[in-house]
């Protein structure tokens, strides 16, 4: 029997076991770090799993043992993890040496830089000390972004022009404090703002050959302060002409990245100047968006990478997926601080009959506070649609905002 080890299977991580056990393949779970927070930890499905390890460094007696086809990460905080097993276990994968240039930012720019494709020029902090320093070297006249080394989403990434905006940005940072993975945030990078519509590739690698499963278009508002509040995901057709530019360059940036086998999920900018990446991962799309794509491409991304992991062959004659109906994730907003109190059963059942809604999500409780939006850790909620008219997602889109979202 084949068995494969999720690192953390967590976030969309969680969805490969399904599909594993249901192929006859022999599912164990991997916890990289006790420290991880209990929103991820609670995603963990123990039934999906024969075996489920708390990771220390004597547990490789026991894998050696173990016949493994694959090493998966489930999430950001699986990477490092995954790369040092597939080595030592002598699996197919992605190499420890390159491991940086898939988890840390300002790592994954210096690799495209040292690959002459085009990257955003990025400052690196290592502590409070070096604020001064790089006050002295920045254009006054420029926008900045800072943003966490190694934070997932939007989350700590503040938007600053001029220097005493930098500064303060810089000094009431989370310097070495816990992020939402658990992890201590290692540092920061300043990088000047790069402006246009933001996208997002997600490809699977076979044996570095790359297979196009999803591109998609966000649409982010100026907000309650912030330059990064989501409103919209919206799918598009890899097969459109107009977007060749975008995904060869997303292809050379992923191999850039040393990324051989498995998923990508890569957000690029569209500048003046043409596409450049902002960060990438090496793990599935977060979020709904796997199921959301199921119904929109034909390979969906979730299939193409269990292929992948199980050594199936990239589809023959094929570069990308099809782009077979259109998807939408709406994020909801909430402008204030409030008392959140789910929608009446009437009310739901009404969105439910929306003839393009998909499902939809809250990430408070009953009861609970919302906080104002300024990024995607402190979005409220989202909903999926998907259906062959465009015009009906938009219309949709609406129904649904004024029916689950007050």
């Amino acid at each position: 029997m084949k068995t494969v080890l999720i690192v953390d299977p967590f976030s969309t991580g969680k969805l490969y076991a399904p599909i594993f056990n249901s192929l006859g393949v022999r599912c164990i779970a991997i916890i990289s770090s006790p420290h991880l927070p209990d929103h991820f930890t609670s995603d963990l499905v123990p039934e999906n799993f024969e075996e489920i390890f708390q990771w220390e460094e004597s547990l490789l007696i026991t894998l050696e043992d173990i016949p493994i086809t694959a090493v998966i990460a489930g999430c950001e905080t699986a990477i490092y993890l995954t790369d040092y097993l597939t080595e030592l276990l002598d699996v197919k994968g992605n190499s420890r040496i390159t491991s940086d240039f898939r988890r840390n930012k300002f790592s994954m720019q210096e690799a495209l830089r040292n690959h002459h494709l085009p990257h955003i020029n990025s400052r690196l902090l290592s502590s409070t000390s070096q604020i001064p320093g790089l006050l002295e070297s920045i254009d006054p006249d420029l926008k900045y972004v800072i943003k966490p080394l190694n934070s997932a989403a939007t989350e700590g990434v503040v938007f600053a022009e001029g220097i005493e905006n930098v500064e303060a940005a810089l000094t009431n940072a989370a310097w070495h404090q816990a992020n939402d993975l658990g992890e201590i945030n290692l540092g920061f990078i300043v990088q000047p703002f790069v402006s246009g519509p933001e996208y997002v590739v997600d490809m699977v690698a076979f044996d570095g050959t790359f297979i196009i499963a999803s591109v998609c278009k966000y649409t982010k508002v100026h907000k309650n302060g912030s330059m990064f509040v989501y409103e919209s995901l919206d799918t598009l057709d890899p097969g459109e002409s107009s977007l060749k530019p975008l995904i060869d360059y997303a292809k050379l940036a992923a191999a850039a990245l040393g990324i051989k086998v498995g998923p990508i999920h890569m957000e690029i900018i569209w500048s003046d100047a043409g596409p450049v990446m902002i960060e990438a991962g090496a793990r599935l799309h977060g979020g709904i968006a796997p199921q959301l794509f199921e119904h929109v491409y034909q390979p969906d991304l979730l299939s193409l990478s269990v292929d992948c992991y199980l050594g199936r062959p990239a589809p023959e004659g094929m570069s990308a997926a099809k782009h077979v109906s259109h998807g939408k994730i709406g994020f909801f907003c909430s402008d204030k601080k409030h008392t959140f109190e789910s929608p009446s059963d009437a009310t739901l059942i009404c969105a439910t009959q929306d003839v393009a809604y998909g499902g939809h999500t809250y990430f408070i409780p009953p009861g609970g506070t919302t906080e104002v939006t300024i990024d995607f850790a402190t979005c409220p909620g989202l909903f999926w649609l998907h259906h062959p008219n465009t015009e009906q997602l938009d219309s949709s889109a609406h129904n649904i905002r004024s029916l689950l979202w007050r």
